[in-house]
């Protein structure tokens, strides 16, 4: 069984299709999509005859995380692969940035894959593989989202510790450029033209783009990598 958090956004719903149109049986991760998550689980089990089941997860929550994985588990069997997939963004300069507004991206994005993390890896002991999706800010860090870059080189971080302290486990990380989801909503055509311009290697991503390369590395061999795709 697989488990993707985040799996109503853009890049989430893509990987869920991907990974479905290939058998797997998918428990779908969302916090507040309820009616998004149980349509998405309902279309992908009607259209692929794969077992998908939505999963409410307070990311932010280590016993609520830990709880709910021991019950999909108990019902799906054992986690194989986890995506981290799941992330909320923050534009604003680091000066207005409020202690609550840190404390939401760093739990979403960086202690939320760390709960999930830690709570697949006892049933992961026969193998399994874990993908971590960070961001070019990560390594690059962006003007007014200290708390996003912060959280995504972190989760990097994370990602290269736990794949040398279980060498027997695929632990990987991608790192993708801009994508065109609704976490980017905020951007119109003149802001990525601009952006773009002053960027000349890096270049747009659609969400089905980005998840192909995190199903393929989700399923690939290897492990302690990190994968970019859009962006130098």
């Amino acid at each position: 069984m697989i488990l993707i958090t985040g799996a109503t956004g853009g890049i989430g719903r893509e990987i869920a299709e991907s990974l479905a149109k290939r058998g797997y049986n998918l428990a779908l991760g969302y916090h507040s999509r309820v009616d998004e998550a149980n349509s998405l689980a309902a279309r992908l089990t009607d259209a692929y005859g794969v077992w998908a089941v939505p999963v409410g997860l307070d990311l932010a929550d280590s016993l609520d995380v830990e709880a709910k994985i021991k019950g999909i588990e108990a019902t799906m069997g054992r986690v194989e692969v986890l995506i981290n997939n799941a992330a909320v963004s923050l534009v604003k300069p680091v000066e207005e940035t409020s202690a609550e507004e840190w404390q939401k991206v760093i739990a979403t994005n960086l202690s939320g894959a760390f709960f999930a993390c830690k709570a697949v890896l006892p049933s992961m002991r026969e193998g399994g593989s874990i993908v971590n999706v960070s961001s070019m800010w990560g390594a690059l860090g962006a003007s007014c989202e200290v708390a996003y870059s912060a959280a995504k080189a972190g989760l990097e971080g994370m990602s290269k510790a736990l794949a040398k302290e279980y060498p027997d486990l695929k632990i990987n990380v991608v790192s993708l450029g801009w994508v065109d989801t609704p976490m980017n909503a905020s951007f119109d055509e003149e802001d990525k033209r601009e952006f773009f311009a002053k960027n000349p290697t890096m270049h747009e991503l659609s969400a089905f783009e980005a998840a192909q390369l995190i199903v393929r590395v989700a399923l690939g061999e290897g492990s302690g990598q990190t994968y970019k795709l859009g962006w130098e």
